[in-house]
């Protein structure tokens, strides 16, 4: 999602590279957002748990991707629950410093605006797709946008939670992929993506 937009020289300059390792909280519940940040590697999971004791993951933010930024145009009261699933290296900014930006420069504020409305639109499809789509179609979309350099590790319980699936549902279906010679499992965590034709060819259009 995040690939197409370009950040602004003008907003780059402001940032300040931060660390954030895995495992960590970017956001504190109930806390106030007075940072925004681009995500220059590495990812970060973004869930709600329900009160039935359900989860529902919303996005993975990774590289070229914002977090924070509805903050800009109003104040979130309710913080979502984040975590870093890759170790986060990117650019904090200061939220009231981004405001006045977006105030003074139309180009900037306009940049923002096509950025939140791609990934609401992006979360619109996604619901499309689950209801239209079978699941070896939407994990091979799925596998194609969170690899990195040919390397997928995201957990199966975390995609089962995107996808609104079952643990074994994915778990399945990773095995397909794995006996048609498109992934092989690595000793660590995750796989290797050995043929990506194929895995280009199932995916949802």
């Amino acid at each position: 999602m995040g690939d197409n937009h370009d950040l602004p020289l003008i907003v780059a300059d402001k940032g300040i590279k931060r660390v954030f390792a895995k495992e960590e909280n970017i956001y504190k519940i109930n806390s106030q957002v007075t940072n925004c940040y681009f995500i220059l590697s590495g990812a970060a999971k973004i869930y709600i748990d329900h009160m039935n004791g359900r989860r529902s993951i919303l996005e993975f933010a990774k590289i070229n991707d914002w977090l924070g930024e509805l903050s800009l145009f109003g104040e979130e009261r309710d913080i979502k629950e984040n975590r870093v699933i890759q170790e986060i290296t990117c650019l904090e900014f200061d939220v009231n410093e981004l405001r006045q930006l977006c105030k003074e420069d139309a180009g900037v504020s306009f940049y923002f605006a096509t950025y939140i409305s791609d990934k609401l639109l992006s979360r619109s499809y996604r619901l499309s797709e689950s209801l239209n789509y079978s699941l070896d179609k939407r994990l091979a979309a799925f596998i194609l946008q969170h690899q990195q350099s040919g390397y997928y590790e995201i957990p199966h319980t975390d995609a089962a939670e995107y996808l609104n699936v079952s643990y074994r549902h994915v778990l399945y279906v990773m095995r397909q992929f794995r006996e048609m010679g498109i992934l092989v499992k690595e000793k660590k965590k995750g796989y290797s993506i050995v043929d990506f034709d194929k895995l280009k060819a199932i995916q949802v259009i």
